[in-house]
């Protein structure tokens, strides 16, 4: 079986390269991304067309899509995250220094997908562009309020001024730029190396085990890992080159990515936990941010004369493409030749 983050790259691979070979890169086409519709002189109509103007029934499926999978995402993280902490009186929390600011990238990027789910949403819905622009802006941040009033009534955590401002900073990336170029020449990215849960001894006679820790603090599943090991997960700023110089034969699909991680962040301000009522620390001194730079691509703008592969590639445009990177880190650089 493959590993996840292989058949994900082979997934990507078929979408792009079988879609996109020969005959429309030899015709070099480049396609009006500021457009409703980039694809109007090469696809014919169909449903996935958007509409001209405002279609009821298509705003009705795009506003119970939208409803639908905010009370899912409402009942998958009280499941994830709240289920084991006790309620208490609404509070606020100040957790700007947890976590490297990690989790702070990450509310920006949730933030800036949403908004611009949202918008494609209300665009093939027929609303007029300012109107879809803020409306998304809206959505997001009520989706993202909604989390942080539930952390305020945990007792684990607590309403989140830093959260709140991330969660503005990434869906006005997308508002601005929607207004100053009425396309997104920066997107906001993740990937997440998928990583075993680590099997290290820790303490003496190593009676304590990191894996414990991981366990415990970012869960088993894949779902819930993906989300909470940090270690695992990089936000990335993905811009597109072309886009900037649009006068260039640089293809329209070629981005550049600069990335924030972290590693050896197994807690919020250090590495300490109790396991059996014996306290342990890992390497808590060695807790560090990363930087990258690395080649993306921009999964929406591969050329195609069908609505039905961009949409799926647009799907899977949050997703940073494996490629080469090059990190900065504790004073010195590293190549990878796959990341």
């Amino acid at each position: 079986m493959l590993p996840v983050h292989r058949a994900l790259s082979l997934l990507i691979f078929l979408l792009t390269v079988a879609p996109a070979r020969a005959p429309l890169l030899a015709q070099g086409l480049r396609y009006d991304y500021t457009q409703r519709d980039p694809l109007a002189e090469v696809a014919g109509d169909g449903w996935l067309k958007p509409a001209d103007e405002l279609h009821p029934a298509r705003f009705r499926t795009a506003a119970g899509a939208g409803i639908g999978a905010y009370a899912a995402a409402g009942v998958g993280l009280y499941a994830i995250w709240y289920r084991n902490y006790e309620l208490e009186p609404f509070h606020f929390f100040n957790d700007w220094p947890e976590w490297e600011q990690m989790d702070k990238a990450g509310h920006a990027f949730t933030a800036y997908f949403f908004s611009r789910t949202a918008f494609a949403g209300l665009r093939w819905a027929g609303l007029k562009r300012p109107a879809a622009r803020y409306t998304a802006l809206g959505v997001a941040n009520l989706l993202q309020a909604t989390i942080e009033t539930m952390d305020g009534f945990s007792s684990k955590w607590g309403f989140s001024v830093g959260d709140m401002g991330s969660n503005l900073a990434g869906s006005l990336l997308f508002t601005v730029q929607d207004i100053a170029w009425q396309e997104q020449r920066i997107l906001m990215k993740v990937s997440n190396d998928f990583r075993p849960i680590p099997d290290v001894p820790v303490g003496q006679g190593g009676t304590g085990n990191l894996g414990y820790v991981v366990r415990t603090r970012f869960g088993e599943n894949i779902f819930e890992r993906y989300l909470k090991d940090y270690n695992a997960q990089t936000i990335w700023l993905s811009a597109n080159p072309a886009a900037f110089f649009p006068g260039s034969r640089l293809p329209q699909w070629l981005n550049v990515a600069v990335g924030y991680g972290v590693e050896d962040v197994y807690g919020a301000y250090n590495n300490t936990w109790r396991q059996d009522g014996t306290g342990y620390v890992y390497r808590d001194g060695d807790r560090h941010r990363q930087l990258f730079l690395s080649p993306d691509v921009y999964l929406s703008r591969i050329p195609t004369r069908k609505r039905w592969v961009r949409l799926v590639l647009g799907i899977l445009d949050f997703v940073k493409v494996p490629a080469p990177a090059l990190e900065y880190s504790r004073g010195d650089f590293t190549f990878h030749w796959l990341m």
